[in-house]
């Protein structure tokens, strides 16, 4: 590639570029570890990152090279990653969130024909067009707040027809948004569709439905619900040891309505992210301290449903490799804004700047399983950056719902 094919950043007011947080393996990070460069160059060929340093040491080989001069305005950090999005769904659960404002749970919406089922109904009677149409303007949204990778689930469907038709839009994505890395994660196993029996749909989902998705491709990884009124544990095994068996990787909803140690068998079965953890229990805890498993925390969940937040610090301070992501949903947080999240996560989990870095970067892309490519802008890694509207990176979370 030519040198006129170069991407060139000049004078970042400050790039951040992670090193010290994949140096740790996300885990404990302190503010000397996100790299901070003030007065920042970064240099991109072939969409992976060849230098990065301060402008004023910017290699001569570079001089006739076309730059972007940022004139010390604005922040450049690496490409924010949203590791827990339910993106394609038709419909919305506004008369469900106006009902638990008015004081209503969770199971009970979801007892008089609200919550999942709801948005599973619209789902199925819409188009493979008009999903793609909504999760179109979604994920452009997404992309605006500094996003450069996705993962979406499956999950509204809870059919093999209306999966795969939620899956298949995927692709059709990734044509549209080349510039951004979508994930597929197939979450068939949301829930249990009211016309079939529980055993029947578990058979299907092992025997048909992950057959097939795996065969045509279609889902990088399969995530189930264990949880309270969900899947069990046993249940969720079986799903997931099926799962790995079709080559695809593994993740759990886990302890958000109820401690079922969902995410201690996340951690023994070697699951690259348990996600929610609102109810996580001290044993889970320590179980994903000596794993590889990402804690997935879901800040602006926990907001919208009015519960107890997941315990940041005390997983933090265990040593879990800890991210945050929106769970954008149709019931409990149309959010799209990781900003924002990041705001909840500072004022009510307790984590500091450095540590949110890490949750939206390295670690979440570490709970997609891309961490050996992504996640920070450090030498070979690939270009995702994301520049900010601001000098400094706090700004990002500072300023809320911008």
């Amino acid at each position: 590639m030519g040198i006129g094919a170069i991407q060139v950043l000049i004078h970042a007011s400050e790039l951040l570029t992670g090193e010290g947080i994949r140096r740790k393996d996300g885990r404990r990070v302190k503010p000397q570890d996100v790299g901070r460069i003030p007065d920042g160059a970064l240099v991109c060929r072939d969409g992976k990152v060849e230098w990065v340093g301060p402008t004023s040491k910017l290699p001569a080989k570079y001089a006739r090279a076309k730059k972007t001069d940022l004139k010390g305005l604005q922040a450049v950090i690496p490409g924010l990653v949203d590791c827990h999005n339910h993106l394609i769904f038709a419909g919305d659960r506004s008369e469900d969130f106006a009902a638990r404002c008015g004081g209503a749970t969770y199971q009970e919406i979801a007892a008089r024909g609200g919550g999942i089922a709801r948005t599973v109904s619209e789902t199925r009677k819409a188009t493979s067009k008009e999903l793609e149409r909504l999760a179109t303007a979604r994920l452009r949204e997404l992309a605006s707040h500094g996003v450069r990778t996705v993962e979406i689930k499956s999950g509204y469907g809870l059919s093999l027809e209306a999966e795969i038709k939620i899956l298949e839009v995927i692709p059709r994505l990734r044509k549209k948004f080349p510039h951004l890395t979508l994930t597929a994660t197939f979450l068939g196993a949301h829930d249990f569709p009211k016309e079939r029996t529980r055993a029947e749909y578990l058979d299907d989902l092992v025997s048909r439905m992950l057959p097939l998705v795996a065969k045509r491709k279609l889902a990088d990884a399969c995530d189930v619900f264990v949880d309270e009124g969900y899947y069990t544990c046993e249940e969720a095994r079986r799903i997931l040891t099926r799962a790995r068996e079709l080559g695809l990787k593994i993740k759990f909803h886990a302890d958000e309505l109820a401690n079922t140690e969902s995410a201690t068998l996340a951690a023994h079965m070697g699951a690259l992210s348990a996600d929610h953890l609102l109810k996580i229990s001290d044993h889970g805890v320590q179980a994903l301290a000596k794993s590889q498993t990402v804690a997935v925390l879901l800040p602006g969940t926990a907001f919208y449903l009015k519960a107890s937040h997941a315990p940041a610090r005390k997983l933090i301070e265990a040593g879990v490799a800890v991210a945050i992501a929106t769970d954008f949903n149709p019931g409990t947080c149309v959010m799209l804004s990781l900003p924002s999240v990041m705001t909840i996560a500072a004022l009510y989990l307790g984590m500091t700047g450095a540590e949110l870095l890490a949750a939206t970067t390295y670690n979440a892309a570490k709970a997609l399983g891309l961490e050996k490519c992504k996640g920070t802008l450090t030498k070979g890694m690939d270009a995702d950056f994301a520049v900010l509207p601001y000098a400094r990176f706090e700004e990002l979370y500072y300023h809320f719902a911008r």
